[in-house]
């Protein structure tokens, strides 16, 4: 694994209650921290959501991350960048997590983007 290809800087985030200030909570998702991350896409679909049967495009990907102990499918990857001068940002759903060669080194995460997380 060449380092070079982990160019990506990513979020890695939780779903976590914070206070509305009215006394109640709402679900939010919160920073854990920020990561290096190589992204690879490996296949599309179109897929149908909601009531309205609207055709949506999900993109697989496979990241790779350094191994970190506290990290779950219940995590999301979030990605903000520019790109010729506009800004834009993914989010990717964790479907699955491979602890490379289980030498507690690498993660490879198998996740989707374009679904709701």
């Amino acid at each position: 694994m060449s380092i070079g290809a982990m160019r990506n800087r990513v979020e890695i985030q939780k779903y976590t209650a914070s206070s509305d200030g009215a006394g109640g909570s709402s679900l939010i998702w919160s920073k854990v921290a920020s990561v290096f991350a190589e992204i690879t896409p490996k296949t599309a679909r179109t897929n149908e959501f909601g009531e309205d049967n609207q055709q949506r495009e999900v993109v697989t990907h496979l990241i790779r991350i350094r191994y970190r102990s506290d990290f779950t499918t219940k995590n999301r990857i979030h990605q903000t960048y520019s790109r010729g001068g506009i800004r834009a940002t993914r989010t990717f759903a964790i479907k699955g997590i491979i602890n490379v060669d289980n030498k507690f080194k690498y993660m490879e995460l198998t996740c989707e983007e374009g679904v709701p997380t």
